[in-house]
């Protein structure tokens, strides 16, 4: 991993952070501002595609023009042509969050069976649910809800001691116009693993997955096959929580279970109505 500084228009790139399935992540500076950014570097094969460049510069407004508490914000969206190569490079800077992701939380508690406080779910379910929500009347459809694309701000740790939850990485989907290449087997949706496009309803369904894992310890579909999970969201009922929990409230499985139907139209309408 290399973490020599170099440029990318007015962004200093001083250490890759991740690498996903549409870009690398690198942690900037804003030279000008003085600031921190979060730089994704679009994989150069998604501009094989000739929409491609339309649909990131319609989205990348867009994205640019959302602003929510709990919503990771997007400063900008930009195409860089390096003066001594050929190469196009199209890239999102967006706030750094400095913390961890949820994936990480839920490895420190929920995995070893240290489950959190109904209080603490809540109020991550909560803030996220507002943000997917808002994303949504902006004609936005997340696609790829999981723990890893929520980040855990401890910047921020006035209400939730692990800090604050934000939604990161909305809009990827949108802009790399393959509705479901980038979703995670554990949490994607029946109709998405069917081939169908993501909807508002398959958002409820990723955060219904993400709520079972957090009162269980364990995603309600496993397997060494990721065709074989994604066939079990299709055709597998999952276990009940509270078979697996005993301690989570009735109710509480109640809501997991209705966020994750099978048929959409049963799940709840909205996030903030599964909150």
């Amino acid at each position: 991993m290399s973490t020599a500084p170099r440029r990318i228009g007015k962004y200093e790139l001083l250490q890759q952070i991740g690498r996903g399935n549409v870009g690398d992540m690198w942690k900037g500076r804003d030279v000008a501002l003085h600031r921190d950014v979060a730089i994704k570097i679009l994989h150069s094969d998604l501009q094989a595609d000739p929409h491609f460049m339309n649909r990131f510069t319609n989205e990348g407004q867009t994205l640019a023009s959302l602003h929510h508490p709990n919503l990771v914000q997007v400063y900008e969206t930009n195409i860089h042509r390096p003066a001594e190569s050929s190469e196009t490079i199209v890239y999102i800077a967006s706030e750094y969050i400095d913390g961890y992701t949820l994936t990480d939380y839920l490895h420190a508690t929920s995995h070893r069976g240290n489950f959190p406080s109904v209080a603490d779910i809540v109020y991550i379910f909560t803030n996220i649910g507002a943000a997917i929500d808002y994303v949504h009347q902006n004609g936005i459809i997340h696609g790829n809800i999981k723990p890893g694309n929520i980040l855990l701000n401890k910047q921020n740790r006035g209400q939730f001691a692990a800090g604050e939850p934000m939604l990161s990485d909305a809009g990827i989907m949108q802009i790399v116009g393959d509705t479901n290449s980038i979703s995670s087997p554990q949490y994607i949706s029946p109709e998405q693993a069917v081939g169908d496009p993501a909807s508002g309803s398959s958002d409820i369904y990723a955060l219904g997955v993400i709520l079972y894992e957090i009162c269980t310890g364990v995603v309600p579909f496993r397997d060494e096959s990721s065709v074989a999970v994604m066939m079990q969201h299709i055709n597998t009922l999952p276990t009940p929580p509270v078979l697996i929990n005993p301690n989570i409230p009735p109710a509480l499985s109640e809501v997991i279970l209705r966020a994750m139907a099978k048929d959409s139209a049963t799940r709840f309408s909205r996030a903030s109505l599964l909150a």
